[in-house]
């Protein structure tokens, strides 16, 4: 049994090979399951949601601290750990994508541009330390970098680039980037440090004109906008006055329950 345990924790480290923010969990799955709902009456998405995966968290967790350690700024122990799971995820995100091109998804290639400049961009942070992992502009790359997952699966059901694939994007991006706000601002009211409400409440107040006037022009329902003003109206409140967060873990499932929930609008909007 110790042997075991011991063994596990050589090839396991959760903090090398698991996100664990729930903001990269929600920015991933929620366009995922998104998108998926969205084209699931043309096809199947499954083939694509192992290769998503296996990427977002290659380059996530192993690819950046592969980076960081060969720069002197990690544990050199660590080395071969996040070599090996490097490696691995890449593997199954390859053998993922001759799957659906076997399956005719060629259309998927229209997105490899913008998945990998989102890659080069964390790697490039992850050189420069934590704190430009951390920056609002990486955080908004990221967040809006994944929000490519919903086209994705989109395509990888339908096998067709169209006007939904871009209107997926542009709504779960707009999602994923308010979220990034709205947590940051949160966050430094818990911690005593000063955060741009300006920006919380102009970015809120943009995207929701945003897409209310993409409903008046047909683009998509307006179901997509009730999630939108109800992000407006929560920034609104936390524009008004500090707000620490009394529980971190509970206000992250919270959070992604938001963002399920307005993925389910979004979706909802297209297929009725």
């Amino acid at each position: 049994m110790a042997e075991t345990a011991v063994q596990r924790r050589t090839w396991f480290r959760k903090t090398l090979v698991v996100p664990t923010e729930h903001g990269a969990w929600s920015w991933l799955l929620v366009p995922f399951l998104t998108g998926a709902l969205v084209g699931s009456l043309a096809g199947n998405p499954a083939p694509f949601s192992g290769m998503a995966l296996a990427f977002t968290l290659m380059s996530r967790q192993p690819a950046t601290a592969l980076l960081r350690i060969r720069r002197g700024r990690g544990r050199k122990a660590d080395e071969s750990l996040a070599l090996a799971w490097t490696l691995g995820f890449g593997i199954v995100a390859g053998l993922c994508l001759l799957g659906l091109l076997a399956l005719n998804r060629i259309a998927l290639v229209t997105l490899i541009l913008p998945f990998a400049a989102v890659l080069v961009m964390y790697l490039l942070a992850a050189r420069s330390g934590r704190a430009a992992m951390r920056a609002l502009s990486m955080e908004l790359t990221g967040a809006v970098g994944l929000a490519l997952m919903a086209p994705a699966a989109y395509i990888a059901a339908t096998g067709a680039v169209d006007a939904t694939t871009w209107k997926l994007w542009a709504l779960l991006a707009m999602q994923n980037a308010l979220g990034v706000l709205y947590v940051r601002v949160r966050l430094a009211d818990t911690h005593g440090r000063l955060a741009s409400r300006r920006l919380l409440l102009g970015g809120h107040v943009a995207a929701l004109l945003a897409v209310t006037a993409g409903a008046a022009l047909s683009w998509w329902s307006w179901l997509a906008v009730i999630p939108f003003a109800g992000f407006l109206l929560r920034a609104g409140w936390l524009y008004t006055a500090s707000r620490p967060v009394p529980n971190v873990k509970r206000f992250g499932f919270t959070e992604v329950g938001v963002e399920i929930a307005g993925g389910l609008l979004i979706a909802a909007g297209f297929l009725v």
